[in-house]
């Protein structure tokens, strides 16, 4: 008895610091929108910075920090927050024509290298789901497939068979998409450059001879980093190396 008492002390003194500390987000949220709508925008980007440093992180929060750092006029910051928010509000429309106009501010217009449609569609089909909206559509498809199986083994009727191979397909070609979705979270790293202007360099050196030139808010894909140094690459093509001070990762 003594030990289940001790378990349920143990489960309260985990349990309620977090539900503290939900509820001290929720407030801060609530000033944050507060001191946005009254223009108090350098105060709404505190408050907003409070909430992720107490690790409580959403899509709204990235969303609406991206839209105080718009209104300073921190359009590097805007973009970097708006793409955060990217990875939990997949499809919002609201956000997507927000980064939209923000990316018109920017000076480095890319133009990306065409793709083929069946791999534009691949990653259109990725970006639907956020990888926790993928998690729980695979884990309710193999709970589907585990009683479906054991149905066709108890009854192995003609229609039965069918609908359990139509229900295997959509559930492996979702499963597929999931796996393709965690591979692209964990493996493609991407970054927003901050400095005002910053030199792209063929090695990662101070020597190093400049390629061409990066301006605050183009968005870089990181392949990989070496002392100090990062190896981008942009969606027209062209890679270089940059300090890695001059930029923040997404």
């Amino acid at each position: 008895m003594s030990r289940i008492i001790i378990i349920f002390i143990l489960t309260l003194m985990v349990l309620f610091p977090l539900s503290v500390s939900a509820d001290q987000a929720s407030n801060l949220f609530l000033q944050a929108n507060k001191a946005y709508a009254e223009g108090k925008y350098q105060q709404a980007v505190d408050l907003y910075l409070q909430i992720l440093q107490q690790r409580q992180v959403s899509g709204e929060v990235y969303f609406n920090l991206g839209n105080a750092y718009y209104k300073l006029n921190q359009i590097g910051r805007a973009i970097l927050y708006y793409e955060k928010a990217r990875i939990y509000l997949a499809g919002d429309d609201a956000l997507e024509q927000n980064l939209k106009i923000a990316r018109l501010k920017i000076i480095d217009k890319i133009e990306p290298i065409p793709a083929l449609f069946l791999i534009d569609w691949w990653k259109a089909a990725i970006d639907v789901f956020t990888p926790t909206a993928f998690a729980w559509i695979c884990f309710a498809l193999f709970t589907t497939a585990f009683f479906w199986l054991a149905f066709y083994f108890l009854f192995n009727r003609r229609l039965f068979i069918r609908l359990t191979w139509i229900t295997g397909i959509v559930f492996f070609f979702l499963l597929v998409l999931f796996i393709g979705k965690i591979y692209q979270f964990e493996t493609s790293r991407y970054g927003i450059i901050f400095a005002d202007k910053i030199s792209v360099v063929g090695e990662p050196t101070l020597t190093g001879q400049e390629l061409f030139i990066l301006h605050q808010g183009t968005k870089v894909k990181i392949n990989r980093n070496l002392d100090g140094w990062y190896e981008i690459s942009l969606a027209d093509g062209k890679t270089g190396w940059i300090k890695a001070d001059g930029l923040e990762i997404i």
